[in-house]
């Protein structure tokens, strides 16, 4: 006990703040633009939608027909909004935009075995 009370308390030490991840940027970007092609490579099928129905994205084909319906305005506006330092991020993954309008992606990388992060989209929400 006297051994305990000798010893010099130290403090938790926080861990450190990631920089801003570049998926979140890269997905910013490519609704900016409106790269269609980008956001359909970053796809990881199928992709469950929600909008005024509820879809399941099986194809990039589907994906490219329907991008307007699917990255409407209102969407596209809550993802340039989001703070890249501030998105949220939970055990399904990372969500990105606000409300009902956000995308999620999880990363499908595996460090352990040398691939290196991949984040891609597993959802995609456009309702209110």
């Amino acid at each position: 006990m006297a051994l305990l009370l000798a010893l010099p308390l130290r403090p938790a030490l926080a861990e450190p703040l990631d920089p801003t991840p570049p998926f979140v940027i890269e997905l910013q970007n490519a609704i900016r633009n409106d790269d269609k092609d980008w956001l359909a490579d970053h796809l990881h099928l199928p992709v469950n939608y929600f909008g005024k129905t509820k879809e399941v994205i099986s194809s990039k084909d589907w994906f490219l027909k329907h991008y307007a319906t699917v990255i409407g305005p209102e969407l596209k506006a809550d993802i340039l909004k989001q703070d890249p330092e501030t998105y949220f991020k939970n055990y399904q993954g990372v969500m990105v935009g606000d409300g009902g309008r956000n995308i999620w992606l999880d990363d499908f990388g595996d460090e352990g075995a040398g691939i290196p992060a991949r984040f891609e989209i597993i959802t995609i929400n456009n309702s209110d």
